[in-house]
């Protein structure tokens, strides 16, 4: 793909100057994006080119990182970032915008959504959760607290060793965007350096817990759309998987062939899980993957709901199954062998004419016994499912006769009548059935969930 050339441009924010990167054009609808630790607004740029034609994209060079300012103050908490944002937000005059947040980036996300709810169409995070995976975030720490001097393509070089996803020319283009020559002709990073000394008296990060950056995930009502490469070890799975079961409103989609920097290693895959899920919000349709679990309250709900559905389900089959024991029996009771050799009566039919054919009854007999066992291995259960509802017999019964002809004239085959009996019963039980298992509330289960 063609580099198409963005605009490179400063803003004061809390005493800093801090740089970006704008593509797009600047009436169309924002997406601001937020990098990982140690990197750029750059690191989106893939991302950038492939989505500016419809959208307003702003990278962020987030305080200390990039060509932003470093903080005096070493003030590198995550509130400092979250009060960055703000401000940013308000000198450029946005009023709702999408945001992504890569790794540290996600987690400032993460806490500018919870503090301005508001301002946040939809939350996109990439590879962060509330907890991260020790042995992916040692492997960050070593390779951005190694050499600090170094040619620029020995840099490249031990760039591609730490990810060989990607190509030495992309890691070249990269590194042009993390690194800065110094007078001696040696290149170094362009984040704080206090970043790779030990004990430098910055004050980083958050001081919250684990279970508090997992409460903050929960409290997000935004669609949100979770995006972890499938070779990361940074997120693992188990913990994406949780965090989506835990959200409100939020889908995980895991990137084959890319591992924590999910934009740079696969940009046209991850353009299109972002674009589709852009989609699903502008429609109004934007439902989770992977459904969060709901709230104490609506789960004692939904959960009687269903359960409630399911023995009235259960009721009904057995009661058909009890309607058409009704009709065998009665089969049973009214079908005799002939005492004697007869001749074979005459064909009967009906009002109009139609012929019916004549029944034998020794095949009868033997269709009798197979069903007759099959009612016995079922009739305990199906007992035991209309007792454990409470649902009176007798009331099916009655209820059943009500429905039914008052008299019902001798000559007509005793077989069909009884086979009316079994079937009308069993029409009418899934009706009785549904209404003894009606919730009180209509819909109430339903009511919770667009409440949430």
């Amino acid at each position: 793909m063609s580099t198409i050339t963005y605009a490179d441009r400063e803003i004061a924010a809390n005493a800093l100057q801090l740089h970006y990167q704008e593509w797009g054009d600047p009436s169309a609808p924002p997406i601001l994006m937020l990098h990982g630790f140690g990197v750029s607004g750059h690191m989106f740029d893939e991302f950038a080119e492939r989505m500016q034609h419809r959208f307003r994209l702003i990278a962020l060079d987030q305080r200390g990182h990039g060509d932003s300012e470093w903080a005096n103050d070493g003030d590198y908490t995550r509130a400092a970032f979250v009060a960055d944002v703000e401000e940013f937000r308000k000198a450029l005059g946005l009023d709702q915008f999408i945001l992504v947040g890569h790794s540290m980036g996600g987690l400032n996300a993460v806490a500018y959504t919870i503090e301005h709810p508001h301002q946040v169409r939809a939350l996109i995070l990439v590879d962060v959760g509330p907890e991260a995976a020790k042995e992916g975030v040692d492997n960050i720490l070593r390779f951005t607290r190694g050499p600090d001097e170094l040619d620029f393509d020995e840099f490249v070089e031990m760039a591609h060793r730490f990810n060989a996803r990607r190509s030495i020319e992309n890691i070249r283009e990269r590194m042009r965007h993390r690194l800065k020559q110094l007078d001696n002709g040696k290149w170094t990073w362009k984040f704080d350096s206090r970043f790779r000394k030990q004990d430098s008296g910055l004050r980083i990060g958050s001081e919250l817990s684990n279970d508090e950056v997992w409460a903050q995930y929960r409290a997000i009502t935004a669609p949100s759309l979770l995006v972890r490469g499938a070779e990361s070890d940074v997120l693992t799975q188990e913990v994406a998987e949780r965090c989506i079961r835990e959200m409100q409103r939020a889908r995980l989609v895991v990137v084959p062939e890319a591992g924590h920097s999910v934009p740079g290693d696969s940009p046209d895959a991850f353009t299109e899980v972002v674009r589709e899920f852009i989609d699903d919000v502008d429609h109004g349709e934007f439902e989770p993957l992977v459904s969060a679990d709901p709230p104490p309250l609506a789960a004692l709900v939904t959960a009687q709901t269903r359960a409630t559905r399911r023995r009235a389900r259960a009721t009904t089959l057995a009661l058909v199954g009890a309607g058409a024991i009704i009709a065998i029996v009665g089969v049973a009771l009214f079908t005799k062998r002939p005492k004697t050799a007869k001749a074979a009566p005459a064909p009967a039919s009906t009002r109009d004419g139609r012929h019916i054919p004549a029944i034998d009854p020794h095949a009868a007999a033997a269709v009798l016994e197979s069903l007759s066992a099959l009612a016995a291995r079922n009739a305990a259960r199906a007992q035991a499912l209309v007792e454990g509802l409470g649902i009176d017999p007798r009331e099916v019964v009655h209820q059943a006769q009500q429905r039914l002809p008052h008299a019902i004239p001798r000559q007509r085959n005793r077989l069909g009548t009884v086979a009316r009996i079994g079937w009308k019963t069993a029409a009418f039980v899934p009706k009785l059935a549904v209404r003894r298992g009606k919730p009180r509330t209509k819909d109430a289960a339903q009511r919770l969930e667009w409440k949430r």
